[in-house]
């Protein structure tokens, strides 16, 4: 039989000039007479050899999709196992007979097997290209990104670098900040993560697979405990490790998937929703439950919080309370995700809501960080005498917002701090408000007492005065006097407790990176 086949594709070869379609038929009926004369033969109850398709002959492309097909049906019914050249052959047989559903089916066997997506690339597809079937194999397996891809991706990149600079803060609560990065930090992770499995790029990246799966339930006990931390100056115990309990196991069940070889990782990748689909729902239903319950304790946190409001500033309960919105939105999201991780609905489109929400978290985080740093201020977040002092103050939030801007003006365009009179009674006539709500203004938007704002401005600006000095002209008190201060030991003092440098030390600095440059 295999002997048969040589000569039929011989003889094609021979007569490709001749028509195509009389000769095909001709050659094709024999080919059945031969097989249907050969019912037992042993080559037909084994494995199938590899056919080759001819370039630009149509019919005869065609004949021969017939025969493979013949021959495939046939192996099916004596259990033959395939090859990837095999599966190959079919998948193409099928599509030259405009059968997409069934060459689409081989083309999914052949890449499970094989792990070769570039068959979607192969021109014998052609004829299939703009099938429903084809479309959806393509999608499933073929590299693509968007939009929201790349903002997913980028959003968690922005969250590594946002984890990480909120533990350099010095003034900040050294607990809190960890509960609070390694949040961030994990939702950037599962960012990441799924955003190589939307693009379909996950399988270039075997060793990624389930990477992040071991942290699912520990989002809602670092939200949970990050809230009781800056609220309560909560000090955590051995019994407080239980909430790890869960993620520990987890780890644990995925351990073995870990410690797996690329290649083997590869295999599940491709065959995922065979092997561990019953595994990824328990998961996501457990997951779900768990943010729930965090959830809800975290509200109840808030509600206590606000609550007692005069015991707290209003920009802690206004992050709080933003968080937990946040937090809430992330948690429906999670819902639609888990039914589109489940196949209970069949569109990755599903996924995007929930991982926007976590984009939205983590951008909030980082922008507070920019602009409100004082969130993650220890003495901010603890100082509750602070509070109460300000508390019957009468300042309303515009009022002290309208302050600020008023102050900022006098300091920046005005530049008051020249001024070697200036105190805090001569500045709050100047804003036409009480000695008292300016102390207030300052504390709140500048996180400093009125003396070590003024000293900031003026060490700041003799910074840019000994930088303008090329020919280094200037004597040392006259930038002193110049910046609003009395005497030169003040001076010296305020300009190294901003700077760690002297002002002699600075201006040597300042040659030496003229001479720097120069060189």
């Amino acid at each position: 039989m295999k002997s048969l086949r040589v000569i039929y594709i011989l003889f094609l070869l021979f007569n490709i000039n001749v028509n195509a379609t009389l000769y095909s038929y001709s050659i094709s009926e024999t080919f059945y007479e031969s097989i249907q004369t050969d019912k037992d033969s042993t080559l037909l109850n084994n494995q199938i050899d590899s056919g080759t398709f001819l370039n630009n002959q149509k019919e005869l492309n065609i004949e021969f999709a017939k025969f493979i097909l013949y021959w495939h049906h046939k192996g099916i019914a004596d259990n033959a196992n395939f090859s990837n050249e095999e599966l190959r052959n079919i998948s193409i047989s099928y599509s030259y007979l405009e059968k997409p559903k069934e060459a689409s089916e081989y083309i999914v066997k052949y890449i499970k097997q094989s792990y070769d997506i570039n068959i979607l690339n192969d021109n014998a597809f052609e004829n299939i290209i703009e099938s429903k079937e084809y479309l959806s194999v393509s999608k499933k397996y073929k590299p693509e990104l968007n939009g929201w891809i790349l903002f997913f991706f980028s959003t968690g990149l922005i969250g590594i670098f946002i984890a990480i600079v909120l533990n350099l803060r010095k003034k900040g609560d050294t607990t809190a900040n960890i509960l609070i990065s390694l949040f961030v930090l994990f939702h950037s992770f599962f960012m990441i993560h799924v955003s190589l499995f939307l693009s379909n790029y996950s399988f270039n990246f075997p060793n990624s697979l389930y990477i992040t799966t071991s942290f699912s339930f520990l989002y809602g006990p670092l939200l949970y405990f990050y809230f009781k931390r800056i609220s309560e100056k909560y000090v955590f115990g051995f019994v407080d490790l239980l909430h790890l309990v869960p993620s520990l196991v987890l780890f644990m069940y995925f351990l073995p998937i870990y410690s797996l070889s690329a290649e083997e990782k590869l295999h599940l990748l491709y065959n995922r929703d065979e092997i561990l689909h019953s595994t990824l729902q328990t998961v996501v239903i457990i997951k779900y439950f768990s943010l729930v319950i965090y959830g809800f304790l975290v509200y109840r946190i808030y509600r206590k919080c606000s609550r007692k409001e005069t015991k707290y500033n209003i920009e802690i309960l206004k992050w709080q309370k933003n968080i937990t919105i946040l937090n809430s939105v992330y948690v429906l999201s999670y819902l639609i995700y888990g039914f589109a991780l489940m196949n209970i609905v069949t569109t990755n489109i599903l996924m995007y809501p929930q991982i926007f929400s976590m984009s939205l978290i983590v951008l909030y985080v980082g922008y507070t960080a920019y602009v409100q740093p004082r969130v993650f201020s220890k003495k901010y977040l603890f100082n509750k005498l602070l509070f109460l002092k300000y508390q019957k103050s009468g300042l309303t939030e515009s009022f002290s917002n309208d302050l600020k801007e008023q102050l900022l003006h006098l300091f920046t365009i005005e530049k008051i701090y020249k001024e070697n009179t200036i105190n805090l009674d001569v500045l709050s006539q100047r804003l036409g408000t009480t000695r008292h709500n300016l102390s207030q203004v300052i504390n709140e938007h500048f996180d400093v007492n009125f003396f070590n704002l003024i000293n900031k401005y003026r060490i700041q600006e003799a910074q840019e005065i000994f930088k303008s000095d090329i020919h280094n002209n200037l004597n040392i008190i006259d930038v002193a006097y110049d910046v609003g201060f009395n005497n030169k030991v003040t001076f010296n003092k305020a300009f190294k407790e901003q700077t760690n440098l002297t002002p002699t030390q600075y201006i040597k600095h300042l040659i030496n990176l003229d001479l720097k440059v120069l060189a």
